[in-house]
Order: structure tokens, then C-alpha cells, then sequence
């Protein structure tokens, strides 16, 4: 079995067949306690989700904090103004 060693090319569909063969012998070898890989997968993963919903939060916030120095937006200020005259004129006829 040739071994992976950490090289500037990309790897080929047979590295990656190559590494899956070794993580199934390495599970299969009861080497790995797989209710603990489980667990520590699907923290890795609700953590990893977390951190890009937080982090996309915290994004958007601050890039509507840096629009709001502005007193006019280029490009969006008309589909907003657009939007508040469609909002004012659907209010008036109720």
C-alpha cells in the first residue's frame, strides 16, 4: 500500500479511494470508538453551522450599521423608495 505524503499536486480519485480504504480498516479494527467519532461529528458540525450563522449576523449587521451613514444607497435606493411608495399607496386604499 503506497502511503500519502503531503505534496504541491493534487491528489487523484485513487489517493481519495486509497484514504477511504484506510479509514474503514482503521474503524473496522475497532481502533476507533465510533460512538465517540459520531458524537464529535456532529458537534464539529452543529458548531461549524453555528459559527457561519453567527458570523453571517454579524456581516450583515455590520454592513447595514456602515450604510447607515449614508443618506442615499447607490443601487438599492431606488428599489427601496420603489418599495416604500408600493407600501404607502396599499395602505391608503384599506
Amino acid at each position: 500500500m503506497k502511503k500519502l505524503v503531503p505534496t504541491n499536486k493534487p491528489h487523484t480519485s485513487a489517493d481519495y479511494e486509497q484514504l477511504g480504504k484506510m479509514l474503514v480498516n482503521i474503524y473496522e479494527s475497532g481502533y476507533v470508538n465510533k460512538n465517540q467519532t459520531y458524537k464529535s461529528s456532529f458537534l464539529k458540525g452543529a458548531l461549524g453551522g453555528f459559527g457561519g450563522v453567527l458570523g453571517a449576523t454579524i456581516l450583515v449587521a455590520l454592513l447595514l450599521w456602515l450604510m447607515s451613514y449614508f443618506k442615499t444607497v447607490p443601487f438599492i435606493g431606488p428599489i427601496v423608495k420603489n418599495a416604500q411608495q408600493t407600501i404607502e399607496n396599499s395602505n391608503t386604499k384599506h
